[in-house]
C-alpha cells in the first residue's frame, strides 16, 4: 500500500522429547529448552517457569511409561520494501518470489507490472549513460585533436592534417549534436516511464496471505 510491501514470513521449528520411565514409581521430570533470541513459543505445551536461558517443561511419566512433549516455536522475519526505489537486490528478491510460485496471482500479477515498468526506466537510464560517456569521449578526442593541430605549425604536413582534423571535428561536432538530442528525447521517455511506475506502485494496494 502507497509504494510500500511488507512481507512477513514464519520459520517454525519443532522439537520433540520423549522420556522412558523404567522406574516402578512415578516420576516428575523437568525439561530445560533452550531460548533463542528472536524465536516465540507456538501453541501448545506452556512453560512452568522461564528464566534468560531456558524454559522449563515439566512432563509426568508413569512407571514403566513413555511419554512425549512436543514444543513448536516460530520465528517472524519482515522485510520492508520501498518499490518506487527498489534497489537491484531488492529486484532480485522479488523476482526470486514470484517464480518461487508460492504468492497469490493477484500479488504475483501486481509484482510483475511494477517491475517490468521499473525495468524499462532502467533501460532508458542505461541508454541515457551510454550516450553520456560516448558524449565525454567524443569530447576528450576533440581535445586531442586541436592540441595536435596547435602542434602542426609550421610543418610540410600542416595543411594536409588541418583539413583531415577539421574534418573530423566537424563530424565529431554533428555527432555531438545528435547525441545531445537522443539524451533529450530519452529524459522525456525515461520521465514519464518513471512517472507511470509511481503511478503502478502507488495503485497496488493489496493484503494477501500465502
Amino acid at each position: 500500500a502507497k509504494g510500500v510491501m511488507m512481507l512477513t514470513r514464519e520459520q517454525r521449528e519443532q522439537r520433540k522429547y520423549s522420556l522412558h520411565n523404567s522406574d516402578t514409581e512415578q516420576r516428575q521430570v523437568v525439561i530445560e529448552h533452550p531460548v533463542r533470541e528472536g524465536w516465540k513459543l507456538a501453541e501448545g505445551a506452556k512453560p512452568e517457569e522461564t528464566s534468560e536461558s531456558f524454559e522449563r517443561f515439566r512432563v509426568g511419566v508413569g512407571p514403566g511409561q513413555t511419554e512425549s512433549l512436543t514444543i513448536e516455536e516460530f520465528h517472524p522475519e519482515e522485510t520492508t520494501y520501498e518499490l518506487t526505489d527498489l534497489e537491484d537486490e531488492q529486484v532480485k528478491q522479488l523476482n526470486a518470489l514470484i517464480a518461487e510460485n508460492h504468492i497469490t496471482p493477484a500479488l504475483q500479477n501486481a509484482l510483475r507490472k511494477i517491475l517490468d515498468q521499473k525495468n524499462l526506466v532502467d533501460g532508458y537510464d542505461g541508454q541515457i549513460k551510454s550516450r553520456q560517456a560516448e558524449g565525454d569521449s567524443i569530447t576528450k578526442d576533440q581535445a586531442r585533436l586541436r592540441e595536435n593541430m596547435k602542434a602542426l605549425k609550421g610543418t610540410p604536413e600542416e595543411k594536409a592534417l588541418l583539413q583531415r582534423y577539421t574534418k573530423q571535428l566537424d563530424s565529431q561536432e554533428d555527432r555531438l549534436t545528435a547525441l545531445q538530442k537522443e539524451i533529450a528525447d530519452l529524459n522525456t521517455k525515461r520521465d514519464k516511464a518513471d512517472e507511470e511506475l509511481d503511478q503502478t506502485v502507488q495503485n497496488a494496494a493489496l493484503d494477501e496471505s500465502f
